[in-house]
């Protein structure tokens, strides 16, 4: 019985003490730690974007002038060439011969009208052989018939004689008058033979086919060896500085669009590219797409704008509005919902953003969804929720 006493004063007491009350108080909740960034209106310029396709500012088909036999080719596929750069050659042989020959007949002409010595083609048909010759006849024939004119009137000369003198009068005033005429026919000639000459000479420079831009070669079109005809194509050249950028702008936006304004291209996904200006408008809208058509030229000295490529096109409509921009990384995308993190007092907030285009330094442009002074979190976690703690660092 004592024993039982004292085990159960044992018991007791070892119930008894600090440990036996239950003190169990909730933990505190842990803050996340976080960083922000608060938004406010920044410069971003209002664009109108669209696919567009560049186009080469110049493009021709170099042909052949000269019809021949093609004896050398200077430039291949992406040869870079100067405007007037000799790109082919035509077998000059035949074209030597007609100059030759056509210089012949000119000095033939200008020997007939007495001036091969001289270095003009200037002509005086009284100071020419032939008239001068003539002149002589008629001169010669005049003293006779004014002496037989006389000799008649006294007796002397017969009426025969008399009308003799006057008919070879008359046969050497028509004789120098032909004489002139064909002075004037020589130097006619010798203008027609002239141009004959000229154009024997250009052919001859027409061998050699030269580019009438400059450029580079997109397409080689003939080989050494081959006989061309007139307009045989050689080679296709482009001219690529400037390049022409060609897009289609909705009609509802096409009262937006002025010449003059920038032009932006982009390849590739690139954020930042070439800088242009609007240079051409159509006058009507496209009745089928209903969209307007515009072209821009885009500087392009280094050739990295290549014709034939498609790019994202921005024109600039308003260089001073304004906006909001955040970094990339402070955007969750879940489901096709683009989403941000907010801090309100100590705790999160989300909103649902919609974005626009991409700015320099990885920014986004905020179309909706936030207001200038609301501080962003950045590179928010994915364990992050609305109503969280948390602690701005």
């Amino acid at each position: 019985m004592k024993f039982a006493l004292l085990l159960s004063a044992a018991l007791l007491t070892s119930c008894s003490g600090p440990y036996s009350r239950i003190n169990v108080a909730a933990d505190e909740e842990r803050a996340v730690p976080v960083k922000t960034i608060r938004t406010s209106l920044q410069r971003i310029p209002d664009v109108i974007t669209a696919s567009g396709e560049l186009l080469a500012e110049e493009q021709a088909t170099i042909g052949v002038k000269a019809p021949g036999r093609l004896v050398k080719l200077y430039v291949d596929l992406g040869s870079q060439v100067q405007a007037n750069q000799v790109l082919a050659e035509i077998d000059p042989t035949d074209y030597e011969f007609r100059v030759r020959q056509s210089d012949a007949l000119v000095n033939q002409t200008r020997a007939k009208l007495g001036i091969l010595d001289k270095a003009t083609d200037e002509v005086v048909p009284e100071e020419t052989a032939m008239v001068r010759e003539a002149d002589a006849v008629v001169k010669e024939a005049r003293f006779i018939f004014d002496t037989t004119q006389k000799l008649q009137k006294e007796g002397v000369m017969s009426r025969i004689e008399f009308e003799k003198a006057q008919v070879r009068r008359q046969g050497a005033e028509a004789a120098y008058q032909a004489a002139k005429e064909n002075v004037m026919q020589l130097r006619a000639e010798l203008t027609e033979r002239r141009a004959q000459l000229a154009l024997a000479r250009q052919n001859l420079a027409d061998c050699k086919v030269r580019a009438g831009f400059s450029g580079a070669v997109t397409r080689r079109q003939a080989s050494v060896g081959e006989y061309l005809n007139v307009n045989a194509p050689i080679v296709t050249m482009v001219r690529q500085n400037p390049v022409r950028v060609r897009t289609e702008i909705p009609e509802r936006l096409a009262s937006k669009i002025r010449a003059g304004q920038a032009i932006t291209v982009h390849l590739n996904g690139q954020s930042n590219g070439p800088l242009g200006r609007v240079v051409r408008l159509s006058p009507a809208i496209e009745a089928q797409s209903r969209s307007l058509v515009i072209e821009g030229e885009i500087p392009n000295p280094s050739g990295v704008l290549r014709p034939g490529s498609f790019a994202e096109v921005a024109i600039t409509i308003d260089a001073n509005a304004t906006g909001i921009s955040i970094p990339r990384n402070a955007i969750t995308s879940f489901a096709g919902t683009d989403r941000v993190y907010l801090v309100a007092g100590n705790r999160l907030d989300d909103r649902v953003v919609k974005i626009g285009r991409t700015l320099e330094n990885e920014a986004v442009e905020i179309l909706s969804g936030l207001e200038p002074g609301q501080d962003v979190v950045l590179k928010p976690d994915a364990k992050m929720t609305k109503g969280q703690k948390v602690v701005v660092r």
